[in-house]
């Protein structure tokens, strides 16, 4: 399973990370909407819809709301905005997690209704910064998503002892966050420096770092309530070692509009 993670990794991430540098914003963002449509599919499994048939309609549902979303770029502000708020409610499912369940899983229209507030936004925040700030930007989002996964992962391993949701997912921990965390800022310190940031800016920046990796956790722990719920363990199968889109994609959905906004005020 690990060699299996690492060749996926060692093969998606340079060729992804080409696209971004290499393709218009235009093309790029037709990617990015397959990566919006097989999330669709996967959170349509998640949420206990098994046909084939809903499935796809419930994805091509959530791939139509990004269309006219972008069709309607002039109200950008407003759909980060209401991503953020969005996401405060969401942290407020995962802290009372398992209260309260049937208050986003209850009804089928609004656990299709959470799929296209995990996902919209997230692809307008992404065509959006492509476009306006670029690749290095873009990349730049990444890789503090990356670090915060990463530090996580191995300060965690080492001096996890504090569960941050044992309810939700036993194996994160607070330790592992703040580790993630200094990830994030280390990538952000590198960041400001070869860009040569005023450093006025840099408690700014900093500060967007820390929201960017701490945010992208909300994320991951946001679909680990579906699973749970579902009683289902990866999003999917279509990367090998790594599960579903969704589970690759699920720090992004929470950090991109912050991401995107944070710039925006900085």
């Amino acid at each position: 399973m690990l060699i299996q993670r690492i060749l996926t990794a060692l093969i998606l991430a340079p060729l992804f990370i080409w696209a971004i540098f290499a393709m218009p914003t235009a093309y790029f963002s037709y990617l990015l909407l397959l990566f919006v449509a097989l999330g669709g599919w996967e959170f349509a499994r998640l949420i206990k819809i098994e046909q084939a048939l809903y499935r796809s309609l419930v994805a091509a549902g959530i791939v139509g709301c990004c269309i006219v979303a972008s069709e309607h770029a002039q109200n950008l502000q407003t759909v980060l905005y209401v991503s953020v708020a969005w996401w405060g409610l969401n942290l407020y499912w995962v802290v009372s997690y398992p209260k309260n369940i049937q208050s986003w899983y209850g009804s089928g229209i609004v656990r299709v209704m959470g799929g296209a507030l995990l996902l919209v936004p997230m692809w307008v925040a992404l065509t959006n910064l492509h476009s306006v700030h670029g690749g290095t930007y873009f990349l730049l989002l990444m890789l503090l998503i990356w670090a915060a996964d990463s530090g996580a992962y191995f300060v965690g391993k080492a001096f996890g002892k504090n569960k941050l949701a044992p309810k939700v997912s036993p194996g994160k921990s607070v330790e592992g966050v703040l580790g993630g965390i200094g990830f994030a800022l280390i990538i952000m310190l590198g960041f400001l420096q070869q860009q040569n940031i005023s450093i006025d800016l840099y408690p700014a920046y900093l500060l967007l770092a820390v929201v960017v990796s701490s945010v992208s956790v909300l994320g991951d722990l946001y679909e680990s309530l579906f699973k749970r719920t579902s009683g289902i363990k990866d999003s999917g199968n279509i990367l090998p070692g790594h599960g579903g889109i969704l589970d690759r994609i699920d720090s992004l959905t929470a950090a991109a509009p912050f991401f995107l906004l944070g710039l925006g005020l900085i």
